[in-house]
Parts: structure tokens; sequence; C-alpha cells
């Protein structure tokens, strides 16, 4: 079951970090990684890059594929978009291949453009695309100034060409806002997040993966802020801001090279379906109109890895005639 029971790359933006596993080895002690996603979107609208560079401890030695890839890391994750650029310690640990905890804690500077940041009084503000765009032009944005406490916890399996991965994120954005405002627009994950506390997310992949670098199947995402009374709007009812969304996804990795700084360059899409969102299932935008992203993943080793020498076979036994 072990040989069957393997981790796999995770390969998109606000996807969990990837285990970076290599093929056809297990990891050395010590290793310097990189991993790096660029992605462009529509509804909502976004150009997003997301890195990891990190170095890792090898905890133990193993020759099963399901514990082999084990570690603690540290390092630094970055993002950036035309509306704000963040940056800041990351640490992860992955006592086995299939399943890690990780957290972030960054440092994200807006820049008044593109209408963001925005803030709002309590979670049944209105924050449509369109209600965003009039706010900004009359002067609502702001160049803000904040921190995100990200935690995740990630878990990737695979039985044959079937492949179950799960990325779990809570995040805690605290930001300086204007007077009266307790919530802000994330344009990152499209939601409208309390100031303060934590919101929750995850993205659910169930894939058939090919030998050939094609994967493709279903991913489910969803977003539920965990909103405090602080939050809500005095006499009126509260509104439901989390998020669903649902449709094909499908990958297809150009090459696998065990070591290579550019290693598993992998291109990604989605076409997903609202199922709940406030304005996205036909409030402003139509039902009809999926979530559309394509982006592209790149790993890679920092420092050579030692790859293990061929194997060399015995020796035939003599037979007694030429002894």
């Amino acid at each position: 079951m072990n040989r069957r029971l393997i981790a796999i790359v995770a390969v998109f933006a606000a996807a969990p970090v990837s285990a970076q596993m290599l093929s056809d080895m297990g990891p050395p002690q010590h290793r310097f990684v990189h991993r790096n996603t660029f992605a462009l979107r529509v509804n909502p609208l976004g150009l997003l890059y997301d890195g990891r560079f990190s170095y890792r401890l090898r905890l133990f030695e193993s020759k099963s594929v399901a514990l082999r890839d084990n570690f603690v890391a540290i390092g630094v994750a970055a993002g950036a978009s035309p509306a704000f650029v963040r940056g800041g310690p990351y640490i992860e640990i992955q006592p086995l291949t299939v399943f890690s905890v990780w957290a972030t804690y960054d440092v994200q500077k807006y820049f008044g453009t593109f209408n963001l940041l925005q803030s709002f009084p309590n979670q049944n503000a209105e924050f449509s695309d369109q209600t965003i765009r009039e706010r900004g032009e009359m002067g609502a944005k702001f160049a803000g100034f904040g921190t995100n406490l990200t935690i995740g916890a990630n878990l990737q399996l695979q039985v044959g060409p079937i492949v179950l991965r799960s990325g779990a994120r809570m995040i805690q954005p605290k930001f300086a806002l204007r007077d009266g405002d307790t919530v802000i627009y994330d344009q990152f994950y499209d939601l409208l997040m309390p100031n303060g506390r934590f919101t929750f997310t995850n993205d659910l992949d169930l894939l058939y993966r090919t030998s050939w670098g094609l994967a493709a199947g279903l991913r489910y995402t969803m977003g539920v802020p965990m909103y405090g009374p602080e939050n809500q709007a005095a006499g009126v009812a509260a509104k439901d801001n989390s998020t669903h969304r649902m449709g094909p996804f499908i990958t297809y990795r150009l090459w696998d090279e065990d070591g290579s700084a550019f290693n598993q360059p992998t291109i990604a899409l989605a076409i997903n379906w609202w199922m709940k969102h406030r304005y996205r299932t036909g409030a402003e935008q139509s039902l009809a109109l999926p979530y559309l992203a394509l982006a592209f993943n790149v790993v890679g080793d920092l420092m050579p890895i030692k790859k293990p020498a061929p194997a060399v076979p015995a020796p035939a036994p003599q037979s007694p005639e030429t002894k």
C-alpha cells in the first residue's frame, strides 16, 4: 500500500504550498528549494504572483514512499499583484509525505492603484466589482499597510491514477483602516474579511493523473469569513459573505527532472462556476460567467542534489565447466 500512497505537487495560485517531492529518490538531509506561481484570472479580474524560498532539513530517512518526504523548513514567502506587494517569514513542518502544516507572517503594502485597498464599516456593506470601482473613483481607496498571518494544512494522496488533495487556510489580516471600518475587501481571496479575525478557505481537488504529465478533474473552493460582533450592522440581519465554486481543473507538467533548478514547469487551467456569492450568481455578474484562471508554476532546487549511483549488477555465477 505504501507504494501506492504518494504525495503530489500542488500547482495553482492560492493553492496549498507544494511538497516538491522528488520523483525517483528520497530527499537529501539538507535542501534549498523554491516554488513560483504566476496566475491570470477573470471573475474576479486579477494578475497574481506567489512564491516560496526555503531551506529544508530532513527529519528522518525512510525508503517508504509514504514517509520519505519529511522535513522542517524555514524561508521567505512573497506575493505581488499590480495592486500590492507582500513578503515575510515562512515555516513548514511535514512529518510524512502526505501531510504538512505551515504558516506565513507577511507585511503587505497596497499602492492605492486599481481601486484598492478599500475598507467598509461592517459585513453588510456592498463590495461588488461595480461598487469597488465607483468608490475608488470617489476617493475611497487608499494605500493601505498591514500584516497577514496565514496558517495552512495540506493533505495530498494518490491511489493508482486517482489524486485527492486538500489545502486549508486560516488568514488573519490586520490593517490600519479608516475610522469606523472593521472589514476589508481582499482581492487575492475575493472575500470581505474581518480585520483582526480569521477567514477560512479550502481548495479540494479530485483528479485523474496520467503517466505523461496531464491531470484532470474537479476543484471545489470555499471561503468563510469568521465575523465577530464588531463586524455586524446594528439592528439588521447579518449578510452571509461565504463563497463556494466548483468546476473543471486541468494541469499539464512539461517535464520532471529531480534536482533541477527549473523543474516541473506546469500549466494549470481552472474553469469554475460560482455556486454561492453575493454578486457572482446573478446579482451583478451572470451565473453563466465562470471563474477562469490560467497559471504557470515552477519549482526547483537552489543547490545541486547528489543523485544515487546506478546499481551495478552482480556478476553471474560461473558454471562448474568454466572453473
